[in-house]
Order: C-alpha cells, then structure tokens, then sequence
C-alpha cells in the first residue's frame, strides 16, 4: 500500500506515442495539454488512472514520465 501513496497526486506527462494517439482522437477544438495527475492506483500497480482538464484515462505506469 505504501507504493501507492507515492504514486496518488504526482503530476504526469504521458509518453509521446501515446500522447499524439489521444490529441488525434479528440477534436481540433480541445487544446489537450500533456499534463495529468494521478487520482487512483489500480490491478496492483497496473493502471494508473489519471486525470486532465477534462479527460480521464487509465494508463499503465511504464506509459507516464513523472514531474
């Protein structure tokens, strides 16, 4: 449980492959800044989810660079 607390609250950015996936799917509308912060833990570590300004994803942990 430990790791987790470390974990919750950090500010992420997402690694670019994955990053230019989710701006291509939104609508050249939405600007999306490459900045989340992680909201819960789950699957042991697994998925991270986090959240932007108004986009929630979950991710695994080898997908975020930590700030």
């Amino acid at each position: 449980m430990g790791n987790k607390l470390i974990v919750v609250g950090r500010v992420v950015s997402l690694r670019d492959h994955l990053f230019r996936g989710i701006t291509q799917q939104k609508s050249s509308r939405d600007a999306i800044e490459n900045l989340f912060v992680v909201a819960a833990v789950k699957s042991k570590m697994r998925k991270l989810v986090c959240y932007g300004a108004n986009l929630r994803i979950e991710v695994g942990l080898a997908d975020v660079v930590f700030i």
